[in-house]
């Protein structure tokens, strides 16, 4: 228990104090729910309060040095819970938006090859294509092998100087910066899926001269195996390069969640 040591001088303040790691604890859990790796469905939601708690742990004395009181009204202590949990909201977004992006590319990639369902729609926890789980795993097992939870911590820290503490988002910058971001991921995914679309162009475009050439040849039964391996020795061969692509993106964001490049 030796870890929780700094926090004693902090809970002899009393319920003021309390009421501020709650806080904390309030905008943490909210990202951890959303933010990659912890927030996925595979994760007990026991691991994701014990990682909400410890990160909370970290970051509350800061919130505490820095002079911040808690309200003693009980609509401005609701308010404050409601505010961190909006705040948490918005960073969990931004979080979370990298790993649509790359389900996002997936389900464009698997459609250009005709493999959006090569295992049955009911394998994972979402009716998604192999290619996007493939792809989420693979980009969830290299941000947590860069160091995902040290440096998620200190962009928690960060996120404080955009998102004061007890304040909610300005509505009218965050509907900005949504729509903004999520025009940039849309972008991100299709760039990243890029190499599959020019694939099933190419497979189209000659299933559409080799049907005007021979009406009587079926061939799309011919193209479609033909395709279907293309397809997936170009995805063995692009999908590392596209990972370590969406990793430096995430590694921006992760540095800097509101302004970071995709």
């Amino acid at each position: 228990m030796e870890f929780l040591a700094p926090l004693l001088p902090i809970l002899e303040r009393g319920a003021p104090a309390i009421m501020l790691i709650g806080a904390v604890f309030t905008r943490i859990s909210v990202v951890a729910v959303l933010m990659p790796g912890l927030g996925e469905r595979a994760i007990p939601m026991r691991v994701r309060l014990a990682a909400a708690a410890a990160i909370a742990i970290v970051i509350t004395p800061m919130i505490l040095n820095a002079g911040m009181t808690a309200p003693e009204q009980p609509a401005a202590i609701v308010a404050l819970y409601a505010a961190e949990a909006v705040s948490g909201l918005v960073i969990g977004f931004a979080l979370r938006l990298l790993v649509f992006i790359l389900q996002i590319a997936g389900a464009i990639t698997a459609q250009h090859l005709s493999l959006s369902q090569l295992f049955g729609p009911t394998v994972g926890f979402d009716s998604e294509s192999p290619f996007a789980a493939i792809l989420v795993m693979g980009g969830v097992a290299l941000a947590a092998s860069t160091g995902l939870h040290v440096h998620l911590v200190g962009s928690l820290a960060d996120a404080y100087e955009v998102l004061p503490f007890g304040l909610f988002p300005g509505a009218a910058e965050t509907g900005e910066w949504s729509s903004n971001r999520v025009g940039q991921a849309l972008f991100k995914a299709l760039a990243l899926a890029s190499p599959f679309v020019i694939l099933g162009f190419l497979y189209s475009l000659a299933l559409t001269a080799a049907s005007r050439a021979m009406p009587q040849l079926m061939a799309a039964f011919v193209g479609a195996p033909a395709v279907s391996l293309a397809g997936l020795a170009l995805f063995a061969a692009a999908a590392p390069i596209l990972l370590f692509e969406w990793l430096e993106g995430f590694q921006n964001v992760l540095f800097d969640v509101f302004a970071g490049r995709l």
